[in-house]
């Protein structure tokens, strides 16, 4: 379902995204994905990220774009130091190609717990019997 990621992206002003085409981003989220027979559903692991500095973005009905940032203020202050540095913060990007047709105007998203959760809801289908002649 989830294709390789492209970090493609545009200026985003708002929360002060890389501009053009790039390839950089700091980290990438470790993301869950599943369908149910009525939508699919997107877990993404984002401790210590506000939802301000999250955008969620869908691209030809079928490309969901999350990205954002992932803040740490007392990286800049002098005179620390560093025993351990495991957690990852700065930019970050996934883009999830979503391959079964979607209803674009029924999409949710919640951050509960430090995961972002997006839960995508497939298009409705008439099913048609075609008689034989």
């Amino acid at each position: 379902m989830a294709k390789k990621n492209y970090p493609f992206f545009d200026l985003n002003e708002e929360i002060g995204f890389p501009t053009g085409i790039s390839t950089s981003k700091d980290w990438e989220p470790s993301t869950n994905i599943f369908e149910t027979d009525k939508s699919i559903v997107i877990e993404m692991e984002l401790a210590g990220v506000i939802i301000e500095d999250i955008s969620i973005t869908l691209e030809d009905a079928k490309e969901l774009i999350v990205k954002g940032i992932k803040k740490q203020s007392w990286l800049q202050e002098t005179g620390i130091k560093y025993y351990l540095f495991e957690r990852k913060f700065g930019d970050f990007f996934k883009r999830i190609h979503i391959d079964v047709p979607i209803d674009t105007e029924n999409i949710r998203s919640v951050m509960e717990n430090g995961v972002l959760i997006i839960e995508v809801f497939k298009k409705v289908t008439e099913k048609i019997t075609v008689r034989i002649k």
